[in-house]
């Protein structure tokens, strides 16, 4: 076994210290807006000096990003989790386990609602987030394709991941609802679409 160097120590110090840091704007964002989370909240939160932060990330849409990346491969582990069950995954079981990921963690459509809409990604950024949402998109189609659809399967799989973000969009934070209830009804919102798919399956749209 190769001995690890001095840079192989020093970047595996960044790579943990990168990942205390996500994991800690992570944990902030459950608990109140992203938007409203600073870079000192971070650091104190973190454990660190807010020009630690300044050393990984130039700004805190870049952090953003980097949140945004890390829970898209979480919401990865679990369909694929769920196609690798002896029964497969269903529409439904997919869009409740989607759903229930969003509940119970708000910052991510709120970041996709913050970067996607205004065209602000870098072309470097892009390049970073188009290859693991394409994987998101190819799971779900695998999803789709196990119903039985036939057709535009990657269309068909994008219509489902943007009408499932749109529940979150538009009830996550319905005035007047508690938490309680906005979970109880995106997930019934959720089976409506399901089964609406599911049963384009038995139909040739495409």
């Amino acid at each position: 076994m190769a001995e690890l160097t001095f840079g192989d120590l020093r970047e595996r110090e960044r790579e943990a210290r990168r990942e205390l840091i996500v994991n800690t704007a992570k944990k902030l964002f459950s608990e109140k807006s992203f938007k409203s989370v600073t870079v000192r909240d971070i650091a104190k939160s973190a454990g660190v000096s807010t020009g630690t932060i300044y050393r990984y990330y130039e700004s805190l849409d870049e952090l953003f990003l980097d949140v945004f990346y890390a829970d898209t491969k979480e919401i990865i582990g679990l369909i694929e989790e769920e196609l690798n069950r002896d029964e497969g995954c269903t529409i439904r079981r997919f869009s409740e386990v989607y759903i229930g990921y969003l509940n119970e963690n708000t910052s991510y459509y709120q970041m996709m609602s913050y970067f996607m809409p205004r065209g602000m990604l870098t072309d470097e950024e892009i390049e970073k987030i188009n290859p693991i949402m394409q994987e998101v998109i190819n799971l779900i189609e695998r999803v789709i394709k196990e119903a039985g659809h036939k057709g535009d399967t990657q269309l068909m799989s994008r219509a489902l991941f943007s009408a499932l973000n749109g529940i979150m969009t538009s009830y996550a934070q319905y005035p007047g609802s508690s938490v309680g209830e906005i979970k109880k009804y995106t997930l019934v919102l959720a089976g409506y679409i399901a089964d609406f798919f599911e049963m384009g399956a038995k139909k040739e749209y495409y």
